[in-house]
């Protein structure tokens, strides 16, 4: 094990976010709506704490593809991409600065009201369909963040995402539906998290980041080993579970870069393992397994 220089960083920004906005579907009238929208966002997530400590910022990611516009209650429809990633651990500092996802998601059931006029201010206490849904993947990345450095250390954070879930109405989309379904409902997302059943799967998380990405400059062979062995508790959870959601997020994000992790392994026979491992996949390892060297 090693510890991490990073982690007394002195910055007290928590989150890098960069929004990005897909408003083709809209009329003009709704984009002329959302001039600062962006800003706004933008702004809200990266001046807030949501973190209790200092941390080195986490760079994130977030689309809002706008697919409705209702006039009468200024409330939007949309679907949102998440994406953040962490510095990949590097003492040595020779090449180039390497990152990896650390969660990755398309929230396809948003539902919200903007006005402009109304100032972006944080209350865990109050209950906002935009900001507290800001204000969920924040919790929820910062969890992750937390979760790729220590075992379960994402707790506190993935339970203040949950405690967000349960303030809000029973009929807002996306939020407490338990219902069917590939795509879970949010609190869907944070109670396995937060499930004991699923503890497997949050070691595994933390062994692929730490024990294994984080290691390969120290030993290489070591960290290779580490990761398979991450990928097989991760995989086992997966045929265990009716539901896995969050095993499926984690190779939907991950497996372009588990692929290529192995491209210098030196025995082609790993990818198979992989498949086996995340068969969902199965084209992406065999078109690195005919790059692999």
């Amino acid at each position: 094990m090693f510890s991490f220089s990073e982690k007394a960083f002195s910055q007290q920004q928590d989150l890098i976010v960069e929004v990005i906005l897909d408003m083709e579907q809209l009329n003009q009238d709704a984009r002329d709506k959302l001039v600062n929208f962006k800003t706004k966002v933008e702004n809200y997530l990266n001046k807030n704490k949501y973190h209790d400590e200092k941390i080195p910022p986490i760079r994130v990611q977030m689309q809002f593809s706008f697919t409705g516009y209702n006039a009468a209650s200024s409330s939007y429809d949309a679907k949102i991409f998440i994406g953040s990633q962490r510095e990949v651990y590097n003492p040595f500092r020779n090449g180039p600065v390497k990152y990896s996802t650390a969660f990755r998601y398309l929230d396809e059931r948003c539902e919200f009201i903007y006005n402009d006029n109304i100032p972006f201010v944080k209350n865990d206490q109050r209950f906002d369909p935009l900001l507290s849904l800001l204000d969920y993947y924040a919790y929820l990345i910062v969890g992750y963040d937390e979760d790729s450095y220590n075992p379960k250390g994402g707790n506190r954070y993935f339970q203040k995402a949950q405690d967000i879930c349960n303030k809000a109405s029973l009929n807002l989309k996306g939020w407490n539906e338990t219902g069917g379904g590939s795509k879970p409902s949010r609190i869907q997302l944070i109670q396995e998290l937060l499930n004991p059943r699923f503890d497997h799967f949050r070691r595994g998380y933390f062994e692929y980041m730490y024990t294994g990405l984080d290691s390969m400059t120290l030993n290489k062979p070591r960290a290779y080993i580490n990761i398979l062995d991450a990928l097989e508790v991760i995989s086992n959870i997966k045929k265990k579970e009716v539901k896995a959601f969050n095993v499926d997020i984690f190779f939907d994000s991950k497996a372009v870069e588990i692929a290529d992790t192995f491209l210098d392994y030196g025995s082609k026979a790993v990818y198979d393992k992989l498949i086996g491992f995340d068969p969902a996949h199965q084209a992406v390892y065999l078109d690195a397994k005919g790059r692999a060297r």
